[in-house]
């Protein structure tokens, strides 16, 4: 027993350092720079270009290039042409495990549909899971355009993003926004209620094999909207959209094979980032005002678990040498 100890023990160190290497050698590799992709607008606008620049703290060191109306159509599509595409973003790819940061400067112009939290739903629905993300523009825009730059900045280091799964993403960020926009106003509902909701759903569906069913799926949904306060007040129709758009997510293979820990450990940090925001506190207390209860459904494996999943992701990694 001791000597099977040892060995488990050892397997684990050697493991754990093959991977973590090979990680970061594929990252240092990849991404030794950060993206800059301006909105076609400002590639003969050298004034907007410069404030935009200095809204997304780019450096000279960068990668530069644009986001056209093609790229809109190719990875959203979306039709549009370039004199309106102004949204900006610059993005550098993290290693393994970093999760998603985004931030989105309005100080000079405002994005007035896509909210933060619903860019980063559809990044982890786009397998956009460890990066570092800015988004700004000089004049107030709608922000959908800054989506495809993300893209576009992938491809700009060579790893371009499979397009079913951004325009599944694209119809996820179309429906939260939909509806966002129907619930407007009602008591009791938030858009960082229905985002947690989402990102819990997704990751147990990615927890149980990414290979649901429908009425699988949709009970998975309505746990989590339960869980979050908004039984009462998403209808039947929203829940539809949801399951639909996170069905699509899974027959595009979002949610298994080599990427499911990763989107699973993703979304778990995106959640604790809503958790904290303000705007998810008031929503607590405003459900508990009105008598529900907000739950935390997406907590950390035991110990047991980890080790389990651990050694199958080691079996998985040398499998995958073979291949």
């Amino acid at each position: 027993m001791k000597r099977i100890s040892i060995f488990l023990l050892t397997t684990f160190l050697l493991a754990s350092c093959l991977i973590t290497n090979r990680a970061q050698a594929v990252t240092q590799e990849a991404w030794s720079e950060a993206v800059t992709v301006y909105g076609a607008a400002l590639e003969q606008n050298n004034t907007l270009k410069d404030k935009t620049s200095t809204l997304l703290n780019s450096s000279p060191q960068d990668k530069t290039t644009y986001v056209y109306a093609e790229d809109l159509g190719k990875y959203l599509n979306l039709q549009s042409n370039n004199d309106v595409l102004k949204s900006s973003i610059r993005i550098k790819k993290l290693s393994s495990g970093s999760g998603l940061t985004l931030n989105i400067n309005q100080s000079a112009g405002k994005i007035t549909k896509i909210t933060e939290d619903t860019y980063k739903n559809a990044l982890l629905t786009a397998g956009v899971t460890d990066a570092d993300v800015t988004i700004a523009a000089a004049e107030d825009v709608t922000g959908e355009s800054a989506l495809a730059g993300v893209y576009k900045a992938f491809e700009a280091q060579g790893e371009p993003i499979d397009q079913s799964k951004t325009q599944v993403a694209q119809e996820e960020l179309n429906s939260i926004a939909n509806i966002n926009e129907q619930n407007s106003g009602v008591n009791g509902y938030s858009q960082e209620q229905l985002n947690k909701a989402i990102a819990e759903a997704k990751a147990e569906i990615a927890k149980q094999g990414g290979n649901l069913n429908t009425t699988e799926i949709k009970n998975i949904v309505i746990q989590k909207i339960e869980n979050n306060g908004l039984m009462n007040i998403i209808n039947e129709n929203q829940i539809n959209i949801i399951v639909n758009f996170i069905e699509n997510a899974q027959n595009n293979g979002i949610f298994n094979g080599e990427n499911k820990d990763q989107f699973i450990n993703s979304a778990k940090n995106y959640v604790d980032d809503i958790k904290n925001s303000d705007g998810f506190k008031k929503a607590t207390d405003k459900a508990k005002e009105l008598g529900n209860n907000i739950t935390d459904t997406l907590k950390d494996e035991s110990f047991w678990d980890k080790i389990l999943n651990f050694f199958q992701s080691i079996i998985d990694w040398i499998v995958g040498l073979f291949k």
